[in-house]
């Protein structure tokens, strides 16, 4: 029997104007009203998990920042991770000759050397706060301790930043492709797979007894870490193949989830 349902938010739970559809919500609710748990796992930050989780009027775990902070449901915080020593500060200076618009994290807030015409149309598009901090790359492993640091702009640009990081810095660096445009530079080891393994123990559940849902190779661990996985549609081709099952919402997969708890 399943008994924990995680979703990822941006493109999965979260449509292209950062809403939830009703039909989604009522069906986290129908879940809920079933028994199940409900937990969220996302690149954003802890607080707009909260915000979504207090929307949908529930109380959910949490996995933020692909997995560097970790909550369960009753505010019990089993991880928090930021990047060791000055790693996130070469990463930072590395890329500049890249010309990408860099954005860097710590738990809560988000940060960038000067705002931009694309950093401005970048915040706005993801509808995620940004602050301006002029002094960011001196700050950087100083008074300022990221948990991620992440890169907008052309894929292939992205892809020559991250071949380029991962042979300067082999083994130090994990990192992802969150959004279409978007490359996040994580702490070694860090991931929403990992992260929802801690969460499973913490909880005594196997995964088995966990569905999974997501849409972008971040979501990858995650789904390979459950038999009950599911890929939206407009996925890329890879992420649907590391999936159980394709579904064209969230409410698709919850009712495949309460159709085999009712057959189990």
């Amino acid at each position: 029997m399943i008994k924990l349902f995680i979703s990822d938010l941006d493109n999965t739970l979260f449509d292209h104007e950062k809403q939830i559809h009703p039909q989604d919500q009522n069906a986290l609710h129908k879940l809920m009203d079933a028994g199940l748990e409900i937990g969220l796992a996302s690149g954003r930050m802890d607080f707009e998990l909260v915000q979504v989780m207090n929307r949908i009027q529930g109380r959910f775990h949490r996995i933020s920042q692909n997995g560097a902070f970790i909550y369960t449901k009753e505010g019990k915080c089993l991880q928090r991770v930021t990047f060791p020593g000055n790693i996130s500060k070469q990463i930072y200076e590395a890329s500049r000759p890249f010309g990408l618009v860099c954005f860097v994290s710590e738990e809560n807030e988000m940060f960038v050397a000067e705002k931009t015409e694309k950093a401005r149309a970048i915040e706005e598009r993801m509808k995620m706060p940004v602050h301006t901090r002029p002094q960011l790359p001196e700050e950087i492993g100083k008074s300022l301790f990221p948990s991620k640091v992440c890169f907008f702009g052309d894929p292939n640009d992205l892809k020559r930043l991250d071949q380029h990081i991962h042979q300067r810095f082999p083994s130090q660096v994990d990192s992802f492709i969150s959004d279409t445009d978007c490359l996040d530079f994580m702490p070694p080891g860090i991931s929403k797979g990992n992260a929802l393994q801690k969460l499973a123990e913490e909880l005594g559940l196997k995964p088995e007894e966990i569905a999974t849902v997501g849409d972008s190779f971040n979501d990858v661990s995650m789904l390979e870490l459950t038999p009950h996985s599911f890929a939206m549609h407009h996925a890329p081709e890879e992420v649907k193949q590391k999936a159980g099952r394709v579904v064209s919402s969230v409410r698709e997969a919850c009712e495949w989830v309460l159709q085999y708890n009712q057959s189990s």
